[in-house]
């Protein structure tokens, strides 16, 4: 086995392995009271020894030598040093991509993760439960006066199983403890779709401004997301057969929409004298977008009423509601929003002229 030394004198290890995969087994060396070198194993990197414990039971080793004792053979009555959560979190966010996202999850586990748990081979569905009800009485850092939502609850206890997985998939732990954590469901969907009225109200407000109102013709008469319309080309577009590709990175794949007349003149006077390859938009006008669509339609709601909030992706639901008010047929509503589940389409159902409305109407009580 390769022996490698480490910042601290008389601590080195030597590669392992622990169930086929890589690890480390530290050992101490200090000189005995007859001047002999003696080299003890501690323990492997799997197990929760690390180089500061290691140089920690040398220290007392050598006092010992020096008070005249003499040291056991093997540490057998040593206890068992605790296997912090907080040096594994730190190994598994060392090992990823050091970008904003990263930086967001560290601070997240600082302000919501580190404070409530040591030891991760002492994690107990308990604690998770307590943890868990904590977390639901907390407010966020930034707004005082509004608690953690349920889906950035969800965020927080989603990383703790990701930090967990990590542990089991490398060996620190044995403590499969992220079982235990149980999420609560989030009503993720949106009610808020624009209506006719809306629609020619954002037309009318963006039409001297070529770029945000193509991108809101595209967005309203195909359903694409916004980086689908984002990455649209002059190839993508088969002026003769009025159709268009559109690439959806969500689901990795492609698939085509029909373009109407409207539109298509639109696009032809924006697209001369480009390239096959030149895109559309030039830059990614989210902010401008978003800050639109919140002057319209948005000044008077609550900042956190993310099911009524008008957002770009409002546009797709848009697109999809008014197909199935216009009596589109479901799995042609699915095709068109290239949804993979049909139950993703299914929440349109509801706004369908058969879905039993005319019905109702016309009991006459």
């Amino acid at each position: 086995m390769a022996r490698h030394t480490t910042s601290f004198t008389g601590v080195i290890y030597r590669d392992s392995k622990t169930n086929g995969k890589a690890d480390k087994t530290y050992y101490i060396r200090y000189k005995d009271i007859d001047n002999k070198t003696k080299e003890v194993k501690l323990g492997k990197f799997s197990e929760g020894i690390r180089e500061n414990y290691c140089n920690r039971i040398r220290n007392e080793y050598l006092t010992k030598v020096r008070l005249g004792e003499v040291p056991p053979a093997a540490l057998k009555n040593t206890k068992v040093p605790k296997n912090l959560l907080d040096t594994i979190a730190d190994e598994y966010f060392n090992q990823r991509k050091d970008n904003k996202i990263t930086k967001a999850d560290r601070n997240i586990y600082k302000s919501y993760i580190k404070p409530y748990f040591e030891d991760i081979d002492k994690i107990t569905k308990t604690q998770l439960v307590k943890w868990k009800v904590t977390l639901k009485s907390l407010y966020r850092q930034k707004d005082p006066g509004q608690k953690l939502s349920i889906k950035y609850t969800n965020d927080i206890q989603n990383l703790l199983i990701t930090i967990n997985r990590y542990a089991l998939r490398n060996d620190l732990t044995k403590n499969d403890f992220g079982k235990y954590i149980i999420k609560d469901e989030l009503d993720n969907s949106r009610e808020r779709f624009l209506t006719k009225e809306e629609i020619k109200i954002l037309y009318d407000y963006t039409e001297h401004d070529i770029s945000l109102f193509l991108f809101y013709k595209i967005a309203l008469n195909t359903g694409a997301r916004l980086t689908s319309v984002l990455h649209i080309s002059k190839k993508d577009i088969d002026f003769s057969n009025k159709v268009m590709t559109i690439k959806d990175f969500k689901n990795n794949s492609t698939y085509k929409t029909f373009v109407n007349d409207d539109l298509l003149t639109l696009l032809k006077e924006n697209t001369k004298g480009f390239t096959l390859d030149e895109k559309l938009f030039k830059s990614n006008h989210q902010r401008r977008l978003r800050d639109t669509l919140d002057f319209l339609f948005n000044g008077d709601l609550d900042k956190y009423d993310t099911k009524n909030r008008v957002v770009v992706h409002t546009l797709r639901h848009t697109f999809a509601s008014h197909l199935a008010i216009n009596g589109t047929p479901i799995y042609t509503i699915q095709k068109l929003m290239n949804h993979k589940d049909i139950k993703m389409t299914l929440r349109y159902a509801k706004l369908s002229p058969d879905s039993g409305r005319d019905a109702v109407v016309s009991l006459g009580f």
